[in-house]
């Protein structure tokens, strides 16, 4: 009856935690990293930087983020959860020198800076792996939040950028944004030999935008003032499909080997419904897909208790709609962030400093995708961080459910540049955005 009670008091927990993070995912989707790309998912993942998990993963969440092929190295049933608590810090700066517009507009130099209130945001992520007895198929479930961007930066009197819309000021007023985006990774792989394995998941996603005001959108002149403003971009949705493929070599002389290729997430459509100047009602729409990843790692376990990973990502910004194309169009609309494909490098380890006590460290590396003079048409997506560092740790609470820890610090970054207008740079202006990032995550892995 003692062991029957604690059977029934574990389903029970396992229950609750799964009711409360499907809840959390589908209620807050991801009010994800202030950069576009999450680095990784989950404690374990997340205190390597992302290193090492298209190769040797960890836990089922960093391996079904990273590489649908891995799920080969579990067995049995395991579920994976956790929960990131991030808090975003950016600084947007900007300036206008005296008569830089015309005689006496403004008549004298205006500066000021003002710091997003965005934050802090939870980012749950679950994951559930299934490797039968004696089989060599082996089958996932995951659901995470994978990336996004947010600021929230007030209306000011000084920071030129944040005053109203002419003819009441200079800039756009107050900029809240927030960008979500939720994936659902349905995963299957197939055991070739002892070596070699293969995997593939559809992914399945949901995406939301919010930008006020919207430059990706015609301005108008409702009210007749002869001054044209942008409207605001409401909270919208959108659904999107594609698909994660890869393959894993396990144990090759002490070296893990895995790549995995993500395709470009395609979705319809966020369609908007606002209002003009005078308060009636327009539409507009705006593509914004979800670029494809390439990633390459390799894992080293030939020293005793040391696990060394070092992983390479390519990210194609520059092919992706609403990432691709910056400037204005005839109507004066923004074309998109006009962001650069990057390359990512990050590297890990994992020390076991006793049996039961993993300790783990990573740092990674990226270009800012954004280039200085695109500065100002990224104000509401300043996805401009290159370095993060990150440790972390796990302990077992029983032989069957292990408690994990990390942080991760999103090193402060800055890029600046001129305004911009439809006919091109502004002399006597700039703008600049600032940003660090702080990350908390706590994860729990149950054997079942």
């Amino acid at each position: 009856m003692y062991l029957l009670r604690i059977r029934n008091s574990t389903s029970s927990l396992l229950k609750q935690i799964l009711v409360l993070f499907i809840s959390m995912l589908f209620a807050i989707s991801t009010y994800a990293q202030t950069g576009h790309v999450m680095s990784g998912v989950g404690a374990i993942d997340q205190s390597m930087s992302g290193a090492g998990t298209v190769a040797l993963p960890l836990d089922g969440l960093s391996g079904l983020y990273a590489n649908p092929a891995t799920l080969t190295h579990f067995e049995g049933i395991t579920l994976d959860v956790s929960l990131q608590i991030m808090r975003p810090s950016g600084t947007l700066y900007s300036s206008i020198q005296e008569n830089a517009f015309g005689p006496s507009f403004p008549s004298a130099t205006i500066s000021g800076s003002t710091e997003s209130t965005a934050g802090p945001f939870p980012i749950p992520a679950i994951a559930l792996t299934y490797v039968p007895e004696k089989s060599n198929w082996a089958f996932g479930f995951s659901a995470y939040g994978v990336g996004g961007f947010g600021v929230d930066y007030e209306m000011t009197p000084t920071n030129p950028i944040t005053t109203p819309q002419a003819p009441s000021g200079f800039g756009f007023g107050a900029i809240p944004s927030e960008f979500q985006l939720l994936q659902v990774a349905p995963s299957i792989a197939y055991r070739v030999n002892n070596k070699l394995s293969i995997g593939f998941s559809p992914l399945l996603n949901r995406s939301s935008l919010e930008v006020n005001p919207f430059p990706a959108a015609t301005p108008d002149d409702g009210n007749g003032d002869g001054f044209y403003s942008y409207p605001d971009g409401p909270k919208t949705s959108a659904l999107g499909i594609g698909y994660s493929i890869g393959l894993n070599l396990k144990n090759i002389n002490n070296f893990h080997f895995g790549i995995s290729y993500k395709s470009t997430q395609h979705f319809a459509d966020l369609n908007f419904n606002s209002s003009d100047e005078t308060g009636n009602p327009r539409e507009f729409s705006f593509n914004l897909d979800y670029p494809s990843i390439l990633t390459g790692g390799l894992s080293y376990t030939g020293i005793n208790r040391l696990l060394m990973a070092f992983d390479v990502k390519y990210i194609d910004f520059s092919r992706t709609d609403g990432f691709n194309r910056n400037g204005y169009d005839e109507t004066g609309a923004v074309q998109g962030f006009g962001w650069e494909s990057i390359f990512v490098y990050t590297a890990g380890l994992q020390y076991e400093l006793t049996r039961k006590l993993p300790i783990r460290f990573g740092y990674s590396y990226n270009p800012c995708p954004i280039n200085h003079d695109d500065s100002f048409f990224n104000v509401s997506a300043p996805a401009i961080i290159e370095h993060h560092i990150s440790t972390g740790a796990s302990y077992p609470l029983s032989s069957k459910i292990q408690l994990s820890g990390a942080f991760q610090y999103g090193v402060k970054n800055s890029t600046q540049g001129q305004w911009i207008g439809p006919q091109g740079s502004m002399a006597g202006t700039e703008v600049k955005n600032e940003l660090s990032t702080s990350i908390f995550i706590f994860g729990l892995s149950f054997d079942l």
